[in-house]
């Protein structure tokens, strides 16, 4: 049985971590799509340092795939940590790799329209719904393009979003794939890895 105590303790203790060295959590039919559609490492423990330790965060991460954005926050930090899911494959994936971290996360398989976003104040998306647009770059067949879905899952988001609470921050890195609503100001915007990391919070 492989050990992950020491790269369990790296992002515990903020030293650097590489992809590599982290997506061996994952056997290899996840890990070879990280590259293209699973969050650095370097990229979460940004939203780390920018949010801070503070144990009242209750974080989303919508279409979290296998977990990866997650598994680096609870390593790294305090306040809960959510994920959800739609592909029971991705799901599983996600659960088993926060067993061999030993760290906590509620990891949700299900439709993000189900979820009460009100429960929580900072929320992350890696573009979540670019496979509906992307004719080469999906993880699977299993959710094939399709432009009119896409403008749906944007359309909940942005609704979600106009539940929760002023001060509630919302993190992209590629985008979300489309703008927020006028009530959203963006507050910080930093290049890193492939493109930007966005801070917006909710006046």
């Amino acid at each position: 049985m492989v050990s992950f105590d020491s790269l369990t303790e790296s992002l515990r203790s903020g030293r650097p971590v590489s992809d590599h060295r982290f997506d061996k959590l994952y056997p290899p039919e996840v890990r070879v799509h990280s590259k293209v559609h699973f969050t650095p490492v370097k990229v979460a423990l940004r939203v780390r340092d920018w949010i801070g330790l503070d144990p009242g965060l209750r974080v989303l991460d919508v279409g979290s795939g296998c977990g990866k954005f997650c598994l680096v926050m609870a390593a790294s930090g305090g306040g809960r940590v959510t994920g959800i899911e739609q592909r029971p494959f991705l799901h599983e994936a996600a659960v088993g790799a926060a067993e061999k971290l030993g760290v906590t996360v509620r990891f949700l398989c299900g439709r993000m329209e189900e979820l009460d976003w009100r429960e929580f104040n900072v929320f992350y998306f890696f573009n979540p719904f670019y496979e509906r647009i992307a004719y080469r770059r999906g993880i699977d067949d299993r959710t094939p393009p399709h432009a009119g879905i896409f403008f749906d899952h944007l359309r909940v988001v942005k609704d979600k979003l106009d539940g929760v609470k002023s001060g509630a921050r919302v993190f992209t890195y590629h985008g979300m794939g489309g703008r927020l609503r006028s009530d959203w100001n963006l507050i910080r915007s930093e290049p890193i890895g492939t493109d930007e990391l966005q801070m917006w919070v909710k006046a």
